[in-house]
């Protein structure tokens, strides 16, 4: 490395701002360009090294503090804080791992996981250049990179804490982690020197009875290709889609389905319902007088078990009771055909005799949007404020 100070190979001060330190390099980068000036390689290497520390914010700290954009292997010897205590990696670790997968989400319906599905999707995935070989132009012109010196990594500082620094290995972005660059005229034409060409691709997944939400399904090797690496495995995440119906529970079903007030007290056999397939159910209860939120129990109707689609499940249904309409009037024979229930009469405190009211139904929502209204004047009567009931309300006598 050049003796000479970073901010006089980017020949600009050392109060310089961010942007004039973009400016800089990239005119000394047009200047020296081993493509355009081969004689300036080495010049365009420490220009770059130098751009690299000046424009990270605390890589330059780094290099202003300690005059030196490398930070000593022993910087913190005399501490006792070597890679013990913060961990190999901070120092000497090197480049993460590429990833191995390619991971995207697929929308499935509750029908699908219940029957199972086949779907052939459509892709474009990059694969080795078949002109080149992935090398990203003539083997000959190859040449050793001149920002990482052929290793495929960088050094880079960064600030972990006041006046600490680590230094990690980070992959050279200007090869791609190769190590190795073509000149733009020696460049592949099919791939533009990538190495790499988008192919459309057809891939066909399965989708099992009895998957789960978020379960993962793997096709080895039908993702990405870069040079010099395995073809990414491409991993399909499902992602149920909440179902108008039925909530599914491990191997369990739920639904919830209506009967009437007959039904309720007296029993019925009829299709309830249309299941995930297809196919109509029918459910049949004799006995047992049944009350709203009651839950009928249907074995071997739930979602079928993966690789076990012939076990299965259960299904609960959920039972709303449908009474008959306000306009509707029991005649005496009903009255006397249902139980008759022995209420006990409360006890009087005062010893006056009970007073007779009326009581006139009202719907849910109109009893919802009184309570609401009742909530919000009580709000206002704590802050000081009157209120009037705009309504009929009720006087003592």
């Amino acid at each position: 490395m050049a003796t000479r100070s970073y901010y006089e190979i980017l020949e600009i001060e050392e109060t310089a701002t961010d942007s004039e330190i973009k400016r800089a390099y990239r005119k000394l980068a047009m200047k020296y360009h081993p493509d355009k000036n081969p004689a300036g390689a080495e010049m365009f290497k420490e220009i770059s090294h130098a751009y690299e520390t000046l424009s990270d914010p605390s890589k330059r700290a780094a290099y202003d503090q300690f005059g030196d954009g490398d930070l000593p292997e022993d910087m913190f010897g005399g501490f006792g804080m070597g890679d013990g205590f913060f961990g190999e990696s901070m120092f000497t670790g090197g480049p993460p791992p590429p990833p191995k997968v390619e991971i995207h989400p697929l929308e499935v319906t509750l029908e699908d996981l219940f029957r199972g599905k086949k779907l052939r999707l459509k892709l474009v995935r990059s694969t080795i250049c078949k002109q080149c070989k992935g090398v990203g132009g003539k083997k000959a012109a190859l040449h050793e990179c001149y920002a990482c010196n052929g290793k495929g990594v960088r050094l880079s500082a960064r600030q972990v804490a006041p006046g600490l620094f680590s230094q990690t290995q980070v992959g050279c972005t200007v090869c791609n982690r190769t190590g190795k660059v073509v000149p733009d005229s020696k460049k592949c034409k099919r791939c533009k020197g990538r190495g790499v060409t988008d192919e459309k691709d057809t891939v066909e997944i399965s989708i099992e009875p009895g998957m789960s939400d978020g379960q993962r399904i793997v096709l080895a090797g039908k993702g990405d290709q870069k040079p010099g690496q395995d073809p990414l495995d491409l991993v399909f995440v499902l992602r149920q889609i909440p179902h108008s119906k039925f909530t599914r529970l491990g191997d369990s079903l739920s639904v919830k389905a209506q009967i009437d007030l007959a039904e309720a007290l007296c029993g019925f056999s009829r299709v309830l319902l249309t299941h995930l397939d297809g196919h109509p159910l029918e459910v049949s209860h004799k006995s047992g007088v049944l009350k709203p939120g009651d839950v009928l129990r249907i074995s071997c109707e739930g979602m079928p078990q993966e690789k076990r689609p012939r076990s299965r499940g259960d299904l609960y249904i959920v039972l709303d009771i449908k009474f008959p309409d306000s306009k509707w009037k029991p005649g005496s024979a009903l009255t006397e055909l249902l139980p008759q229930t022995a209420w006990p009469t409360p006890s009087s405190s005062t010893g006056a005799p009970a007073k007779v009211a009326a009581g006139r139904p009202i719907s849910e929502d109109e009893y919802t949007a009184r309570m609401r209204e009742q909530s919000r004047n009580a709000h206002h009567a704590d802050q000081g404020h009157e209120y009037q009931d705009a309504g009929s309300g009720c006087q003592q006598q």
